[in-house]
């Protein structure tokens, strides 16, 4: 008997420090959050709420819009305005590296809306497309 009131008061303590764990405290409420980068580290997020991916139209935006981005991202992390061939080796590089990044995620997108328009949900969540290079 001894055994189980010992494992029951281990519980019934396993559980209380388990809810202080995981409720954050009520001082915790006003702070602000601090959030730090890696200022080496380049990122672009391509909205694409008001977009209707179900349609062909809406894909060629959402390309556009990631090719745009892309072509920012890759200036930016190359110095792409240097004409030699190894920054335009680099700056190719780039660009293939965030497309391959971009992908996946316009495939999963596009699936979301044409999910949606053929029977009104999805299991894939809305985001945006999101490219981060060094």
């Amino acid at each position: 008997m001894e055994y189980v009131r010992f494992i029951s008061a281990c519980a019934a303590f396993s559980v209380a420090a388990g809810g202080f764990a995981v409720s954050p405290p009520a001082f915790a409420k006003n702070r602000p959050a601090v959030v730090v980068v890696n200022p080496d580290i380049v990122i672009s997020r391509i909205s694409f709420a008001d977009l209707n991916l179900a349609s062909v139209s809406g894909k060629a935006t959402l390309n556009r819009r990631v090719g745009g981005a892309i072509r920012s991202l890759c200036s930016e992390a190359t110095g792409v305005d240097d004409p030699s061939f190894a920054t335009r080796a680099k700056d190719k590089k780039c660009r293939s590296s965030a497309w391959n990044q971009a992908a996946p995620q316009i495939e999963r997108a596009v699936g979301r809306a044409l999910g949606i328009a053929s029977t009104g949900t999805s299991t894939i969540g809305a985001t945006a497309i999101t490219i981060d290079l060094p």
